[in-house]
């Protein structure tokens, strides 16, 4: 069967609605929210194929800067691989992944992704392998404060206010994504829409949520003038005993490494940079894509 190819469905209505279709189907997920409000922009860039009018299969390249050891990175991480039910077994993941890799493999200093469960054999075999991820922890002692904003991310001001602060980047971060607002937006207008704080005194926003005794910290961002230690003390609620990072902390010898857990497993293509290898790190959570 011949299918048409796009990766420029971003500006085409037609194939960028049954393009959500297929996230729809597929994972539930939707981006039209993300895109009318401006915050699709080139840096995902979904490989698509179409049978017809219908979208069936996909696999997005996500163009993703970071700061590694102070010197900027440029990495390649795929995502959003899906293939809609009855197209399934009959080669057309393989065909994006391979269109991806001849376009994108010259252009980076590191491609990765991630994998669950049901696809660990899938990746080998075009030159990924895997990777191991660590989870950092950090001892808290709350310190009560009423000086502490929740961001309505329904609200102009407060977006503008999350992007300025993420515009300075997380300064406690070893392995720091930046330039990539849309990606944060993705989470700030839909999973995480509820854990973004604004700390006054300390100047910084802070993107967090409480479970039990445990605060899981996603990221901070601003020209902090206080320790993480501190700002992590404001944040927790009076039973607060750990914070668990969704970062690689710099310069933090109350931090401990454990592996990290999960569903997802990372994958990085051999032959390019692979920071993993040498050191005890962890892509930023909100840099998932």
């Amino acid at each position: 069967m011949t299918y048409r190819f796009s990766n420029n469905i971003r500006n085409n209505p037609a194939d960028r609605a049954a393009f959500d279709a297929l996230a729809t189907q597929v994972f539930g997920l939707s981006f039209t929210a993300w895109y009318q409000a401006g915050y699709w922009s080139d840096r995902y860039i979904p490989y698509t194929l179409f049978d017809g009018a219908e979208a069936v299969a996909n696999a997005s390249v996500n163009v993703m800067d970071f700061l590694w050891q102070g010197k900027p990175r440029r990495y390649i991480q795929l995502g959003t691989v899906m293939t809609a039910p009855a197209y399934r077994q009959q080669g057309l993941a393989r065909r994006l992944m391979q269109a991806i890799l001849h376009d994108w493999q010259a252009q980076c200093d590191g491609m990765y992704l991630f994998a669950n469960e049901t696809v660990l054999e899938f990746y080998p075999k075009f030159g990924f392998e895997r990777a191991s991820e660590v989870q950092h922890t950090l001892p808290i002692t709350p310190r009560s404060t009423s000086d502490i904003r929740k961001l309505d991310m329904q609200n102009a001001a407060d977006r503008a206010l999350l992007l300025a602060h993420y515009a300075q980047s997380n300064p406690f971060s070893a392995l720091t994504m930046v330039d990539n607002p849309g990606l944060l937006m993705f989470y700030g207008m839909s999973f995480l829409q509820d854990c973004m704080y604004y700390l006054p005194q300390q100047d910084v926003v802070a993107v967090a949520e409480q479970e039990g005794a445990i605060l899981h910290c996603y990221d901070i961002y601003g020209n902090a003038k206080q320790s993480l230690s501190d700002i992590l003390s404001v944040l927790a609620s009076d039973e607060t005993h750990m914070a668990y990072l969704g970062f690689t902390p710099q310069n933090c010898p109350q931090c401990q490494a454990i592996p990290l857990a999960g569903e997802d497993h990372l994958f990085v293509l051999a032959g390019k940079e692979n920071p993993f290898a040498t050191h005890s790190l962890r892509f930023p959570a909100l840099s998932h894509a």
